[in-house]
């Protein structure tokens, strides 16, 4: 058995390990640390600024609830008081229904020329009015919408601190849909900020109209309170605004970073690619949806449960049982829609349509209900939330059953031959977009080994070459890939192939190095048959050519046959010999002696490691094309 010691040691061990996993990710390149530190400053301005307004507005709504009871003025014994159609109403039931029995307290204003001036001249009035009970009931709506306004406070702020979870997890993790996600969050966010300043501002004029125009002569109980709240609305519209902007610039980059690593991995076809794409949006609008679906679901039973609406909930209990089945079902159903469309489990996905089909008929029940129609109207908040996060739970369905019928596609065996290798700390090859030939990546840490033997022959040559390929405007490349290049002459890269050998075929030979150029093999076709267009009989019997003497010039009369080399597995129908005099001319004869030298590396002796070819493997070897003659194995 482990002491007590020992496993305080190891999860000691293990903490550290997590935290400098956790800092390696953060600070991978510069623009996940600035998008890290930029969303933790965003989510510690905004949820500052949004605690300042839940406050103001608290106390905004218990000045009016004092007032309501100083002058004795409750919904139980004279209804309930609404906005509508900038009217203000009385009535005894949900308007439009059976008992409602609705009066106009306030008509509203048709211009709003006169109506700060005139409110102006009675801010000095501190005094109670006349009739305190008449004023209490134009106001009585303004209570409702203030609580409300609080509710707002709470769900943005909740709403930030979920912007901070999706960045953080798009950082640790990688992930695209999580950047996608926080970024469609973040325009949402700054759009109701602007909407909310709009509305402040129309309910500010009404606001006037009411103590002006109706039973309170002027009397203002609020005060100033409106100052303070709209500096703050202001405030958290630019603070959003200035937001969204340096987080969209920082999404774009790490968007192209991301995306290039999703979408241009060796393996994928393009219908792979597709398919994933699909599942990408899903899981992007899958988790939008999850959150406003349960924060809907919060503000109504909210609303229904310490509102003033309460009195006229009949079916409590059924909307306070939609909340529970909502808060218990959401979490199970985002697990499972992102888990079994990516494993093609169709179990699961029969689980998960079976919940959708559930939080599908709840929340379209819920728009027949006539209370929950009259918030829709009331509360511009909760309708947006509502009809958001309906429309997204039917954007999900649709998606997963559009995921469900890519099944069986390769898009499960990709993923799981992807998850594998990362495990494994298997560097992958990417292609870059447009060109088909695999590259190598700066930082990478799979560059190939120098001394890694490698297929082909060369000649040595006195050129001083680097030690390592130098990095290509590409991605990886494994260190197993084929090395394809393009013939120094000038020849077509599809026809022509550069190899190299470990050892060197002159390796021993430190006294003189023949300065000639490497030889370049073009490709070869195997014959049918064992004739030709060369009938020399060291061809036929396979014998040796002619041993060159190190230090002598080669000469025409040197020559020798180099040996026809089979190059590709296609079929081929003649055969081609090269000579040593088929070479590029060079003036030989000025030639002086190479100085001994310490062998280099075979990959760098050999020029096999190419800068960049311009072309390479097809992008699809499978789709029937034909495979480009000469440049792969």
């Amino acid at each position: 058995m482990v002491n007590q010691k020992t496993r305080e040691w190891i999860k000691h061990v293990l903490w550290i390990s997590r935290v400098k996993l956790i800092y390696a990710r953060i600070t991978l390149t510069r623009y996940t640390t600035l998008y890290f530190f930029l969303a933790l400053l965003s989510c510690i301005v905004l949820v500052s600024l949004q605690t300042a307004t839940y406050c103001s507005n608290t106390m905004g709504a218990y000045a009016v609830a004092g007032f309501l009871r100083t002058s004795n003025i409750t919904t139980t014994n004279v209804g309930m008081s609404f906005l509508q159609d900038g009217d203000v109403i009385l009535c005894q039931n949900i308007p439009g229904q059976t008992g409602a029995n609705c009066t106009t307290l306030v008509k509203r204003v048709h211009s709003h020329m006169h109506v700060r001036d005139t409110i102006f001249e009675f801010d000095e009035r501190e005094t109670a009015p006349e009739n305190p009970q008449q004023c209490a009931l134009s106001l009585m709506w303004l209570e409702d919408v203030l609580s409300d306004a609080r509710r707002e406070d709470l769900g943005t702020l909740v709403f930030q601190v979920y912007l901070l979870t999706l960045s953080v997890v798009t950082v640790l993790n990688e992930s695209l849909p999580h950047l996608l996600a926080g970024l469609a969050a973040r325009v949402l966010a700054t759009a109701w900020a602007s909407f909310r300043v709009k509305g402040n501002m129309n309910l500010l004029d009404t606001y006037y109209h009411v103590v002006s125009a109706g039973k309170c002569d002027g009397y203002d109980p609020l005060r100033s309170w409106w100052n303070q709240s709209a500096s703050h609305e202001i405030a958290g519209l630019v603070s959003n605004a200035v937001n969204l902007v340096l987080m969209a610039a920082l999404s774009y980059k790490l968007f192209t970073v991301y995306a290039s690593q999703t979408f241009s991995r060796v393996g994928a076809s393009t219908e792979v690619n597709r398919i994933y794409k699909l599942v990408l949006l899903l899981s992007v609008i899958l988790q939008l949806s999850g959150f406003f679906t349960l924060g809907q679901a919060a503000l109504w039973i909210d609303k229904i449960s310490f509102g003033a609406i309460r009195q006229l909930a009949e079916h409590f209990f059924v909307y306070l049982a939609e909340l529970v089945v909502t808060a218990v079902l959401v979490i199970p159903w985002l697990i499972l829609g992102w888990i079994s469309v990516r494993r093609e489990s169709k179990p699961l996905f029969l689980v998960f349509c079976f919940i959708s089909l559930i939080l599908l008929m709840m929340s379209t029940a819920l728009f027949f209900s006539p209370l929950n129609r009259f918030v829709l109207r009331e509360w511009s908040f909760y309708a947006t939330m509502s009809v958001t996060a309906y429309i997204l739970l039917v954007a999900t369905v649709v998606l997963a059953i559009i995921c469900r019928l890519q099944f069986g596609k390769g898009l499960a065996h990709f993923l799981r031959v992807t998850d594998a290798l990362e495990d494994g700390d298997f560097t992958p090859v990417y292609f870059s977009k447009g060109d088909d030939a695999a590259s190598y990546k700066e930082d990478s840490k799979s560059q190939l080994d120098p001394e890694m033997p490698v297929l082909g022959y060369s000649d040595p040559t006195d050129e001083k070459l680097p030690q390592r390929p130098e990095p290509a405007h590409g991605r990886k490349l494994s260190s197993m890939s084929v090395l394809f290049a393009e013939d120094s002459a000038g020849k077509s890269p599809a026809d022509t192939i550069k190899l190299s050998s470990t050892p060197a075929l002159f390796r021993n030979a430190t006294e003189k190095r023949v300065s000639v150029s490497p030889i370049v093999v073009q490709p070869v076709v195997r014959s049918s048959s064992i004739t030709s267009n060369s009938t020399s009989p060291s061809r036929l019997k396979g014998t040796r050519p002619p041993n060159i003497k190190l230090g002598a010039d080669l000469t025409r009369q040197d020559s020798y046959v180099l040996p026809a080399i089979a190059v590709s597995p296609m079929n081929y129908n003649h055969t081609r010999s090269e000579t040593v005099d088929e070479r590029p001319s060079r003036d030989r004869s000025t030639a002086e002696p190479a100085k001994p030298a310490k062998p280099a590396p075979a990959a760098a002796r050999s020029q096999s490691v190419p800068r960049k070819a311009a072309t390479g493997l097809p992008r699809r070897p499978s789709d029937g094309k034909s495979k480009p003659p000469g440049n792969y194995f």
